[in-house]
């Protein structure tokens, strides 16, 4: 693997450990939800925690396909016990703009390779999309 290469693999293991994190974290937080608005919070949080699997899933066939090896490490987040749904929110967005944030450093490491400079793009589309409905879900009326 040429040092390019390698960089790619890097950011992409970085960005598959942070998915991986994030599929742990929405789940949890969906067994959390109480009150009158849980089906809903946990159709949208399994949603999410799906979308993050699938983003995944793209991180790791890409990793492989460069002829590196998926990380299994899951990105740390802290687990502060009894929450509210909104400071589970909060962390989600917040967890969210972290993502975002990975995906936009790296792009550049992409410029080379046009299909995983589009993939690379589309998950930051993706994770704008998922700050802004969590910025509506946490907005006073």
């Amino acid at each position: 693997m040429d040092d390019g290469t390698e960089k790619m693999v890097g950011a992409l293991n970085e960005a598959l450990e942070h998915e991986l994190g994030a599929i742990v974290r929405y789940l949890h937080h969906s067994y959390l939800v109480m009150g009158p608005n849980r089906d809903p919070m946990i159709s949208f949080l399994r949603t999410r925690a799906k979308d993050s699997m699938d983003h995944a899933n793209v991180l790791g066939e890409k990793i492989t396909a460069l002829g590196g090896h998926p990380s299994v490490k899951i990105a740390e987040h802290m687990e502060p016990g009894n929450q509210t749904l909104q400071e589970m929110l909060k962390e989600e967005l917040d967890a969210e703009k972290d993502a975002f944030q990975i995906y936009v450093e790296k792009l550049p490491l992409f410029k080379k390779n046009l299909a995983l400079e589009y993939m690379m793009q589309q998950f930051i589309i993706e994770e704008s999309e998922h700050i802004e409905s969590l910025e509506k879900l946490l907005r006073k009326e």
